[in-house]
């Protein structure tokens, strides 16, 4: 039995690796080994959904800040949700263009000085000031530099471990591992990288009560 339990929760080692930027790397059927559907795929079996899925949720309630596990915990039972989400997107023309051509979110392959260029009160301008104030360290994309180490070097060392707790970017969503759809793995890591969107439009902050009312409204 304890042999069984083992195999089954195996693909959990695997989280343990440092994910690498996957915004550059499209989410497509191709060829990525035997039974992988996309590059990070891990293909699992109904009793190791379900045991991810236990084991996510209670880590996830234990350590809120664990947001791989909060994202296993979806991967493993948000199925029925992936398919209303992407047959929402395939009814909607912006929306079945981006499933089709699956463009991708990150520091790299966003244009700050473009966006920094943009007016006021722009959800361009404003995205930009949520990533100034949750990020953390310098980030370059497109020869536009984002540095707000500064603001780290302001605060008290207890300060420095709250923010380290809260940089959100769109680098730091982990990679989609666990759902068995190549077309469905993209729809939930385009969740992830517009999610930080939400909270620019909404005016919330990062922590558990806000990302939780951005999940009710979205």
């Amino acid at each position: 039995m304890a042999t069984q339990l083992l195999r089954a929760l195996g693909p959990l080692r695997l989280l343990q690796r440092s994910p690498g930027s996957a915004a550059d790397v499209p989410l497509r059927a191709a060829s990525h080994g035997t039974g992988l559907l996309y590059p990070e795929h891990i293909p699992t079996s109904p009793l190791q959904k379900a045991l991810l899925a236990v084991g996510s949720a209670g880590m996830a309630l234990y350590n809120p800040y664990r947001h791989d596990m909060v994202a296993v915990l979806g991967e493993t039972t948000g199925h029925r949700a992936l398919k209303v989400l992407r047959d929402q997107m395939k009814k909607d023309p912006e929306g079945a263009k981006i499933l089709q051509e699956r463009p991708r979110i990150s520091l790299s392959t966003l244009d700050l000085g473009q966006l920094q260029s943009l007016p006021e009160g722009s959800l361009g301008r404003e995205y930009l000031r949520f990533l100034d104030v949750n990020a953390q360290g310098p980030h370059v994309a497109n020869g536009a530099v984002l540095d707000i180490s500064h603001r780290l070097h302001q605060t008290s060392r207890d300060n420095r471990v709250e923010c380290q707790r809260k940089r959100v970017s769109p680098d730091t969503r982990a990679p989609t591992r666990f759902v068995d759809d190549e077309e469905l793995a993209y729809v939930i890591q385009r969740y992830r990288e517009v999610h930080d969107m939400l909270h620019t439009l909404l005016g919330m902050p990062t922590n558990m009560l806000g990302t939780c009312k951005c999940w009710s409204r979205s």
